[in-house]
């Protein structure tokens, strides 16, 4: 079968801001599967957005993140939908909103053509399944939103798939410059699961029964975050075809639900410097419980990361 190869560059997933709300912790018998598989993840956006600010006359500018509903009267959910809309029109009318307000321009097919390279309706990136919940089929990956890396915004999305992906190739962290990888999926691949949250803690959903047969079922204790310690921990993660791996790091400062952390494992630093573009979501273990979910790299020090205590993930709202 043909394969679909990819080269990420998420940049947006190297920094961000968590807030926290204090909250009662969970129970310590609760229990979930740690993954670390690598993933694609696609969202349809159920609408039309722009990716950049367009000038369509004087002084008159649709913006990065305005939404498409309607061309002519007439609901557009996708791009395909936009074009068969404007098909011979040669008035259009179109409905967009803006910060939660709608507005209505008349433009010109010309006008139109200079939105087209700007239009998106979906988008996609790479990471890494968190965990697995037996109990409910719920999955949490990434540790951290998707946006769209073209403009930066989080759009709203009406329907989003997971899938498999099989790492080719990597291209090395060095300081100053992120690595990344190079995946592939096979071409009509059904996915493994669908996406119902993309927040600031994570993309959440639920995996298909048929997905279940691929994936051990190793049930952990998850760890209250008063259980983190400094020291050594693994963090279970993939880098060689769909292989899942588990490789050492060092937990060097813990602050609420945030800890730093160091990789010292010589294989992983020998074959990817440190910390990749794509290994957010990738759990991390530490005295046979799952304790947390990588979030983030030091560009400039790449071998270390940031992670967010897998109790706060798991809430999945601050």
């Amino acid at each position: 079968m043909k394969k679909s190869y990819r080269i990420w560059s998420l940049l947006p997933i190297l920094f961000f801001t968590l807030f926290f709300l204090s909250t009662t912790a969970f129970a310590s018998k609760i229990t979930v599967v740690p993954l670390g598989q690598s993933i694609q993840i696609d969202l349809q956006y159920g609408s039309v957005f722009l990716n950049h600010d367009v000038l369509l006359e004087d002084d008159y500018w649709l913006k990065s993140g305005d939404a498409i509903h309607q061309i002519n009267d007439q609901t557009v959910s996708n791009i395909d939908d936009l074009k068969r809309q404007l098909k011979n029109k040669k008035q259009i009318i179109i409905q967009y909103e803006r910060d939660k307000k709608m507005y209505t321009k008349d433009i010109t097919p010309d006008q139109m053509m200079k939105l087209f390279p700007f239009l998106r309706d979906a988008t996609e990136g790479i990471g890494t399944l968190t965990y697995y919940d037996p109990e409910t089929n719920e999955f949490g990956a990434l540790g951290h939103q998707i946006v769209d890396h073209s403009s930066g915004v989080t759009p709203k999305f009406s329907e989003g798939s997971i899938y498999l992906s099989s790492i080719q190739q990597i291209k090395k962290s060095i300081p100053g410059k992120p690595g990344y990888k190079i995946t592939s999926h096979e071409n009509n691949t059904p996915p493994i699961g669908g996406v119902n949250e993309n927040n600031v803690y994570g993309v959440f959903g639920k995996l298909e029964n048929k997905a279940l047969a691929n994936i051990p079922m190793q049930q952990m204790s998850v760890a209250e975050k008063e259980e983190i310690t400094t020291g050594k921990a693994i963090m279970r993660t993939s880098i060689d075809g769909e292989k899942v791996q588990d490789f050492t790091i060092n937990i060097s400062s813990v602050e609420g639900h945030l800890f730093q952390f160091t990789v010292t494992d010589s294989q992983l630093i020998k074959r990817t410097g440190g910390i990749l573009q794509g290994m957010s979501g990738s759990p991390i273990l530490q005295a046979d419980k799952i304790i947390g979910v990588v979030t983030h790299m030091y560009v400039d020090k790449p071998k270390n990361g940031a992670a967010l205590a897998i109790t706060e993930m798991m809430k999945k709202n601050p």
